[in-house]
């Protein structure tokens, strides 16, 4: 097998294709060829070790992939041998090979190909949690989505519509913005050129009743400002390297409340709630509500060329690493 290898913490550069050697079946978890790995801006934070999970060099990076089971621990039940699936991990995903736990493990939904479902559990998942779960959108309400145009927020804007939500993308580049139109936003506001309070008063559009956060900075606090009575601020990331001062004054004028998101470790600590949000997920690609797509496709042993053409803010969506 091959991996990809971190060996000292710092940028894209520093990676390495390796061979490696195949790793054990633990009695509660499964061994997958890998199909493909999706790659997320965790992955760059991770080798440079700067993310919340901090693994010593040497190790894989890597959150998420797709394969084929090739073989199951002992006291598997609810997988066996060439089932297709789709696996999240804390790190260890840029390989030809894997070996992770069962629970962690997931069908990939029915006519889904594998390289799309390679990028499919982190953004998607995350996405619906902070929908669903954090926030409890409800048909009607208006969602104002910060960071709209990056991977989990693309994903934010296609299910929000599916359930019934009115959408706001809000992002920083007039042509990514494009793609959220396309996915079903009804209004985009470009931040970078425009005030975002001033562009949603053009709109008439006073207040939001959920606000899904992937940037931070001043554009969270303008959007805090913004909320609706009993409105919901969901914190997802800071993107923009700045991590806001949240006014509490101001959430309590409006009942409004500020929920924190660490799919990542959500994930790992609850699983059979992702196990249930993914069944939701199928059910939401099964009627054409959701088109995932990728917006490009590296080789593994190119995953360098991958993590720096994400730093260059170069992709709209998702990215993936095909494993030959």
């Amino acid at each position: 097998m091959y991996s990809v290898v971190v060996k000292k913490y710092g940028g894209p550069d520093i990676l390495e294709y390796v061979r490696s050697d195949s790793q054990n079946i633990d009695d509660k978890c499964v061994k997958i060829k890998v199909s493909a790995c999706g790659v997320n801006f965790a992955d760059v934070l991770t080798i440079k070790g700067r993310y919340q999970e901090r693994p010593r060099p040497p190790f894989s990076p890597g959150l998420e992939i797709s394969g084929k089971i090739i073989g199951i621990g002992k006291n598997v039940t609810e997988h066996k041998v060439g089932d297709l699936v789709m696996s999240i991990m804390k790190y260890g995903g840029y390989k030809s090979e894997v070996v992770v736990p069962s629970e962690n493990t997931y069908k990939v939904p029915s006519n889904m190909p594998l390289e799309i479902a390679a990028g499919f559990p982190v953004i998607y998942g995350t996405a619906y949690s902070a929908l669903v779960t954090s926030a409890k959108i409800k048909k009607g309400e208006t969602c104002l989505i910060l960071g709209a145009t990056g991977g989990v927020g693309i994903a934010t804007v296609e299910i929000a519509k599916a359930l019934g939500s009115k959408v706001i993308a809000c992002g920083g580049s007039d042509s990514k913005l494009k793609s959220c139109t396309s996915k079903g936003a009804d209004y985009v506001i470009n931040y970078k050129e425009k005030i975002l309070r001033n562009e949603l008063n053009k709109l008439n559009i006073k207040e939001i009743d959920v606000v899904i956060d992937m940037i931070g900075g001043q554009y969270a606090l303008d959007s805090v400002k913004s909320l609706k009575w009993n409105g919901r601020f969901v914190v997802v990331g800071f993107a923009s390297g700045n991590i806001p001062n949240i006014p509490a004054n101001r959430l309590l004028l409006k009942n409004a409340s500020a929920i924190g998101l660490y799919w990542g470790e959500l994930a790992y600590r609850e699983p059979n709630s992702i196990k249930k949000d993914f069944l939701k997920l199928e059910d939401l690609y099964n009627r054409n509500l959701l088109k995932p797509n990728n917006h490009k496709t590296f080789k593994l042993e190119n995953a360098s060329e991958a993590l720096q053409y994400l730093l260059e803010r170069k992709n709209i969506g998702k990215l993936v690493l095909k494993v030959n």
